[in-house]
């Protein structure tokens, strides 16, 4: 009978750390999920209540299938038709995110600034890109601070862009991975997902200080 192969006798420290970011990042919405199941069923709730944990429940879930895309744009080759050869809008990208965080006074996204510009890449895949930049800074931020998305400059055959806040001084170490290679497991899925997607399109993501991340995307016309 032919027998397994063994299992190595250390996991590798790159797979230990990814697997612990991907660990971390599921545990609030599966964390909040559970919450808001064993509370609803403690006692007979109105059926107004119900909903209210439905809709708690929900929420939770779409993060799970989020986090579970994410995963997948770490996977898949990027830089095929589904991404670096396509060109993207700009301003329709940014009109993305503007409607995913409207009604939210914490986020802003200039749409003012934003054009027809075209730049490498797939819309939505780019959209989610910088997305993920903005969730991992009102993660990280200072209470009361606002987070913006918004164009530097655009310089040559470049567009630079940068996600802020204001007040700055609420990040600390959470822009560190960046400094990193971009294959390197340690940092947050959303810094890695989000660092992957760009760089699959000629572009680059970095920071250059505590209190803003810094995204350069590659112009098509």
């Amino acid at each position: 009978m032919a027998e397994w192969p063994r299992a190595p006798a250390t996991i590798p420290a790159d797979l230990r750390s990814f697997a612990a970011a991907v660990a971390h990042e599921i545990r609030t919405p599966l964390s909040a999920a559970a919450g808001e199941a064993e509370v609803a069923l403690r006692r007979d709730r109105s059926p107004a209540e119900y909903r209210d944990a439905l809709r708690r429940i929900a929420a939770a879930v779409s993060e799970l299938v989020e986090i579970s895309g994410d995963l997948t744009l770490l996977s898949e080759p990027l830089d095929d038709a589904a991404g670096a050869s396509r060109s993207a809008t700009l301003g329709a990208i940014f009109a993305s995110i503007h409607q995913r965080y409207a009604g939210r006074a914490d986020v802003d996204v200039d749409l003012e600034s934003a054009s027809m510009t075209q730049v490498a890449g797939s819309e939505g895949h780019l959209a989610r890109a910088l997305t993920l930049l903005i969730e991992h800074a009102l993660r990280h931020r200072r209470a009361g601070a606002h987070v913006s998305l918004r164009i530097v400059a655009m310089t040559g055959a470049r567009v630079h862009l940068a996600v802020s806040a204001q007040p700055p001084g609420m990040w600390r170490h959470a822009w560190s991975a960046l400094h990193r290679t971009a294959d390197h497991a340690a940092g947050s899925l959303r810094l890695r997902t989000a660092r992957r997607v760009v760089e699959a399109t000629g572009g680059a993501v970095g920071s250059s200080d505590t209190n803003a991340v810094h995204i350069e995307l590659q112009r098509t016309a």
